[in-house]
């Protein structure tokens, strides 16, 4: 049987932040915002296995994008991709 669970630690303690928009969710767990996924036990497992063996790895890599996000690095480097992109497609 599949559940709805937590993409990063597999947790089913979630929440719609926003139930009329479906894809917004919130894990009481690792504090994950976004889409949920559903998962059958073996792909449960798989993630919370993941998590434990990486938990300090993603959350470092979550503080240093929230301070980019914050400092406006984040918008510069998305803007830079972009500008990227749009120079490949022009050949």
């Amino acid at each position: 049987m599949k559940k709805h669970v937590c993409p990063r630690c597999g947790s089913s303690n979630i929440d719609w932040i926003i139930p009329q928009v479906w894809s917004k969710w919130v894990c009481k767990d690792c504090s994950y915002t976004g889409p949920a996924i559903e998962a059958d036990e073996d792909l449960i497992n798989e993630i919370k296995a993941d998590w434990e063996e990486n938990k300090e790895k993603y959350l470092e890599e979550e503080d240093i994008r929230a301070q980019r996000i914050l400092s406006g690095e984040e918008k510069r480097l998305d803007d830079e991709m972009e500008l990227e992109e749009e120079d490949e497609l022009s050949d």
